[in-house]
């Protein structure tokens, strides 16, 4: 498997996609700090309240994560590799567990430079964090969450194949029909991915949150679903 994962990591690295993909959703990540500090300024919002919005923010990363999962299936789509793929490592169900284990490693450092984004710009806000229980949850939350996006991407790229399609679908998707039906039926939209995720994150927003443990359950779920269905739909083209 060592081989797989080293071939992998060069396949992902190989492009600026992953340097893109980060580097976009950094700067969206601080744009969107930057508005929430307005917003606690000017609710009067102070203290670990105020800094706990921003830091929450990184939470977008999560997004990116999907994203850089879904281009190390997508790639070989646009650029025609899965034949040599395939020819160095026949079994498929291998090839997917590899791009899986690379994303979700991938998934680590995407949520730890998420949560250093919204911290510094928290800092230069005014609003410094407090690494207090509560602070230390939200900031591992946020890698977690990201390290799973990264397998759960992996599995839309096999299912939805072009490249294109894939990252407008997880756009729409986790920033638009998700958070709508989240919002209009909580007691069904906890039990979507994003609602587990704010779970996690214990969003006030969230009206019917999950407890911590089947936030995981149900995501672990999802990625484990959606993976087999991609490898089941990935030995259906071969036979066919």
């Amino acid at each position: 498997m060592s081989s797989e994962l080293a071939s992998e990591f060069r396949k992902l690295w190989a492009g600026r996609g992953l340097l893109y993909t980060v580097a976009i959703g950094l700067g969206l990540i601080a744009m969107a700090g930057y508005g929430t500090i307005q917003t606690v300024n000017d609710q009067g919002t102070t203290g670990a309240d105020a800094a706990e919005q921003i830091v929450r923010q990184g939470f977008a990363g999560l997004l990116f994560a999907t994203v850089a999962g879904s281009l190390l299936v997508t790639g070989e789509y646009r650029h025609r590799t899965w034949t040599r793929t395939y020819l160095i490592t026949p079994r498929r169900g291998r090839v997917l567990a590899a791009k899986a284990l690379v994303a979700f490693l991938v998934g680590i450092p995407v949520g730890v430079l998420s949560v250093l984004t919204s911290t510094l710009v928290a800092v230069l806000g005014g609003h410094a964090p407090t690494y207090t229980g509560d602070m230390i949850r939200l900031n591992a939350m946020i890698v977690v969450i990201s390290a799973l996006a990264g397998p759960w991407g992996v599995a839309l790229g096999y299912l939805i194949r072009n490249q294109v399609a894939t990252v407008i679908a997880i756009v729409a998707y986790t920033s638009g029909i998700e958070a709508v039906l989240i919002v209009a039926a909580p007691s069904f939209g906890r039990f979507l991915p994003g609602g587990a995720q704010l779970s996690l994150l214990h969003d006030p927003e969230l009206t019917m949150p999950l407890q911590a443990w089947a936030a995981v359950a149900v995501l672990l779920g999802y990625v484990a679903v959606a993976l087999v269905c991609a490898l089941r739909r990935e030995r259906t083209a071969e036979a066919l």
